[in-house]
């Protein structure tokens, strides 16, 4: 599990102006019931089998409702649709993760930041069986096997001619067709992979001739072998997701709606969109797709719940997000919660909510 920090709550203490628990809330706050949208999407919001919704999101909007007192009804939503009925004021906050863009600014307003949020990239967990297998589909595709057998029938060539040359003069060479033509493919095989063993050596003229001719051939064979395996196996990981730099390489899942589709995009990286992270992470492990980007946390929670443990999530994390409750424009909303945000990301209780459902270290114990 990754480290991940909240940033952001510490820096807004500076602009706290006054104790948002010595502020008085508007009745026209504390007498209506607020809509509250939210949708699963674990650590931050999950359902439990009591029905009772909880994570850090949810903890959070919790101890935010209570300062200002605030009375308000929950109810799920469509991660589809809850920003445009943020926008439309179907909804009055939402309290499921959302990171702050400026697409999504154009529309609705924010709360003040209350989590850096990192992404992350999920990948199948190869073993030592898989990278075995990987290794012998580069090496046996019908390129690479016409390759071998031509090398092959090289060899032969070159030790059958030196045959035909010395089988009169060289003991060595000598014998029947099966037995001489045995003795030179022997001499050539290993002439091109250790420049001859010593065991069987060229005595005439036009041996020797035929025989230094094929040493410096065989450099040249063994060295073009020699680059085309090398090339196999590069190629046979180029597909191979290591990290952030080589998702261009790879057909990459994430989430609609997500904000790291728009830094695919912008960034003209192959990949499908899916509408839950268990979908995402389902077509990662058949095979459909390279890897999945998406919030470094949620592909935490999914991976280690995966009951085949197929899944595993990569150290390298990129592109840091702000985390933020979504508003209608002009909600009267903004003001207390921002107050009230500022007060409690101040508390050691809200290092505790991220220790127990984000199982993070403390922005003070970061590098």
């Amino acid at each position: 599990m990754r480290r991940q920090a909240a940033a952001l709550g510490f820096c807004l203490l500076a602009l706290a102006g006054t104790d948002a628990a010595a502020q008085t809330t508007p009745r026209a706050l504390t007498d209506r019931i607020w809509r509250v949208g939210i949708f699963e999407n674990p650590p931050y919001t999950m359902r439990g089998a009591d029905g009772q919704w909880r994570g850090l999101n949810v903890e959070l909007w919790k101890e935010i409702a209570s300062e200002l007192n605030l009375q308000y009804r929950l109810g799920e939503a469509s991660p589809d649709t809850i920003l445009d009925d943020i926008a439309h004021e179907r909804l009055d906050i939402a309290i499921a993760p959302f990171a702050t863009t400026l697409d999504r600014e154009k529309l609705i307003d924010f709360t003040n930041a209350f989590l850096v949020a990192e992404t992350a990239i999920a990948v199948r967990r190869n073993g030592d069986r898989e990278r075995w297998i990987t290794i012998a589909q580069a090496l046996i595709t019908p390129t690479a096997v016409r390759l071998y057998l031509a090398i092959t029938v090289l060899v032969f060539l070159a030790g059958a001619v030196l045959w035909l040359l010395e089988r009169r003069r060289n003991p060595q060479f000598s014998g029947g067709a099966l037995q001489g033509v045995g003795s030179g493919f022997w001499w050539s095989g290993v002439t091109t992979v250790a420049v001859g063993y010593g065991d069987k050596v060229p005595i005439t003229f036009w041996g020797r001739m035929v025989a230094l001719l094929w040493m410096f051939f065989s450099l040249i064979l063994v060295t073009a072998f020699t680059a085309f395996v090398t090339a196999k196996l590069a190629v046979s990981e180029f597909g191979q997701v290591r990290g952030p730099s080589s998702l261009r390489n790879a057909l990459v899942g994430t989430v609609e709606g997500a904000a790291v589709g728009d830094l695919l995009r912008y960034e003209r990286i192959r990949h499908r969109m899916y509408s839950s992270v268990p979908k995402a992470l389902a077509a990662l492990e058949k095979g459909e797709i390279d890897a999945v980007v998406y919030s470094a946390a949620i592909l935490d929670y999914y991976a280690e719940r995966t009951p085949s443990k197929a899944i595993e999530v990569l150290p390298q994390t990129f592109d840091r997000q702000n985390l933020a409750f979504p508003l209608p424009d002009g909600s009267p909303l903004r003001g207390p919660i921002n107050a009230a945000l500022r007060h409690y990301l101040s508390q050691p209780g809200w290092r505790d909510l991220q220790d127990q459902y984000l199982v993070v270290e403390s922005l003070a114990r970061e590098p």
